[in-house]
């Protein structure tokens, strides 16, 4: 068995990772330009290869635009971001919730949950459905918090690979770290029973191909959600960490 040798971050990645901190905080702005590659190379202490390869990165994820013979420019970030760009604004807050991305992140499961969990009560035979019994087993078994926001994110992703849709799996995996974060939330808050009701309900509609019942389910589970953490936070407040404040 051979094991792969484990390696600190590179100062590409360091570079990517603060360019990204100056931009998500504010301190560069949006159609600011970025000093030269020259002068990022001696502020930053870093050659001139590194400054190269991590700009093209972050243009890649849409949070510059490099014109040529004119610099690198700050890009709108949420216009023109991919995926990655969630990403760093999770890292950024430290896997935390504010309430801006909480709605937001509410609404995408609302446009994709129901519609896979009808697929998976309709393909009710797929053998992915076996392993639901389990992952309710655990959640009963007083997990951790962040054990417990696994656990749900397992349970709506095997729902998922049940559907028989091969994107629908892979598009859940892009957010699991706010899944994950959510559904810590919901544990810490103390409706996690709550959520292992909602989830038996909907996995017991899938199995006996109550199409309806079970996206309903899963409709009442996200509106739930909504609820239990927007009663709860403050203004400033952040979701995702045990220094939560509660009213």
């Amino acid at each position: 068995m051979e094991f792969k040798k484990l390696v600190s971050p590179s100062l590409t990645e360091l570079f990517i990772q603060e360019l990204q901190r100056m931009i998500l905080s504010g301190e560069l702005k949006i159609g600011d330009r970025l000093p030269t590659e020259r002068e990022l190379s001696e502020n930053m202490n870093v050659s001139r290869a590194v400054v190269n390869g991590g700009l093209n990165q972050l243009a890649d994820m849409g949070f510059i635009r490099i014109a040529p013979r004119k610099g690198a420019f700050v890009k709108d970030y949420i216009a023109d971001g991919d995926i990655n760009v969630l990403t760093a604004i999770m890292e950024y807050n430290d896997w935390r919730f504010t309430p801006e991305y909480l709605e937001p992140m509410l609404q995408i499961r609302m446009s994709i949950e129901p519609y896979f969990t009808e697929l998976a009560a309709r393909h009710n035979d797929s053998s992915y459905l076996l392993e639901i019994p389990q992952i309710i087993a655990s959640l009963k078994e007083s997990p951790s918090h962040q054990t417990a926001g696994e656990l749900i994110f397992r349970f709506f992703h095997t729902v998922a690979l049940a559907s028989s849709n091969i994107i629908l799996p892979l598009l859940m995996r892009t957010f699991m770290p706010v899944y994950v974060s959510m559904g810590t939330v919901i544990a810490q808050l103390g409706y996690l029973d709550v959520q292992i009701k909602e989830c038996e309900s909907i996995y017991q509609s899938i199995i006996d191909g109550r199409v309806q019942d079970a996206k309903a389910g899963d409709i009442t589970s996200i509106e739930n959600c909504r609820k239990q953490i927007s009663s709860h936070y403050k203004p400033g407040d952040c979701f995702g960490n045990e220094i939560f404040r509660l009213n």
